[in-house]
């Protein structure tokens, strides 16, 4: 079953349309939008430099999660470091979709007789 049918659909629906959505006008109401909408003339470029320019160890353990509760917790805490705390209301519902959209991969111990086995 694709993760896209059923109840798993009816609830990203859901959560698209009763949180995300109020939740984006919202921080368009309440200051700049997240995205460059206008060009600044005084502006003498939009590059920022990077503190970070190689991938470390921390960039792929650090957010890894073991369930949807640690991973509302890890983004509740991003958001909150990056100082976009009005999105951790929405952690919670993430959270929970995670674990709907989660797929458990179910081992057989038959092998396919396309796959060459060596004993």
């Amino acid at each position: 079953m694709s993760s896209t049918k059923g109840k798993a659909s009816a609830e990203i629906g859901a959560f698209f349309d009763k949180e995300l959505v109020p939740a984006g006008r919202a921080l368009a109401a309440a200051r700049s939008p997240l995205r460059l909408t206008e060009v600044d003339p005084n502006a003498a470029s939009y590059y920022i430099k990077r503190r970070h320019t190689t991938m470390r160890k921390s960039d792929f353990t650090d957010f890894t999660c073991t369930d949807g509760a640690d991973f509302a917790s890890k983004i509740t805490k991003y958001w909150t470091e990056r100082g976009c705390a009005e999105l951790c209301p929405l952690a919670p519902s993430l959270g929970r979709l995670c674990e709907q959209a989660k797929v458990v991969d179910h081992e057989e111990s038959d092998v396919s007789p396309f796959v060459y086995v060596m004993f």
